[in-house]
C-alpha cells in the first residue's frame, strides 16, 4: 500500500519536505500528504488503470519519483474540507518553488497540481543528470505522478 509517511522520503526530499511544510504553515495553507513512496508495482498497476484495466486513467506514466521516494501528493483543505480547485493550489506551488521542488502545478500540458518532486537538473556539459536540492478550476483529472 503506498504510503503517505514523508519520513517514506529520501533524505535530501525529506528536508525540502519539511522546509515545503514549514512555508506553507507560515502562509496559513493548511493541506495534508496523499501519497510519498509506492512501490514500482502499484504505480504499474495505476498506470494500468483506464488502458488495459477498468476504470479511469490516474497516471500519465510507470516511471514515477514515487517509486523512488522523491515525490510527494498533497490535498489542499479550505474551510475544513480537501479541496481540488485550480487557486486553492496556486500558493502552494509557489512555496514549492520557493524551497527548491519541481512541482507538476508548473509543468507546461499536464499540469499535476498537487505533485511535487525532488529538481534534477542536467548539466548540458557532460550530458549527464545531477541531483540539485538548492534549487481548468479542477486539479487535473485525478491523474497523479
Amino acid at each position: 500500500m503506498a504510503s503517505r509517511d514523508p519520513q517514506q522520503l529520501i533524505p535530501e526530499m525529506w528536508n525540502l519536505f519539511g522546509q515545503f511544510r514549514d512555508e506553507m504553515i507560515k502562509a496559513g495553507e493548511d493541506f495534508i500528504v496523499t501519497c510519498t513512496y509506492r512501490s514500482q508495482q502499484e504505480q504499474s498497476v495505476l498506470y494500468e488503470q483506464g488502458r488495459t484495466k477498468p476504470g479511469p486513467i490516474v497516471t500519465w506514466t510507470r516511471n514515477s519519483k514515487h517509486t523512488e521516494r522523491k515525490a510527494f501528493d498533497i490535498a489542499v483543505i479550505k474551510n475544513g474540507k480537501i479541496t481540488w480547485a485550480v487557486p486553492d493550489y496556486k500558493k502552494a506551488v509557489e512555496i514549492g518553488i520557493k524551497v527548491g521542488l519541481e512541482c507538476g502545478g508548473s509543468w507546461g500540458k499536464s499540469k499535476d497540481w498537487p505533485h511535487f518532486q525532488y529538481k534534477e537538473v542536467k548539466n548540458d556539459k557532460d550530458n549527464i543528470s545531477i541531483n540539485n536540492s538548492n534549487s481548468s478550476n479542477v486539479v487535473g483529472n485525478g491523474i497523479t505522478a
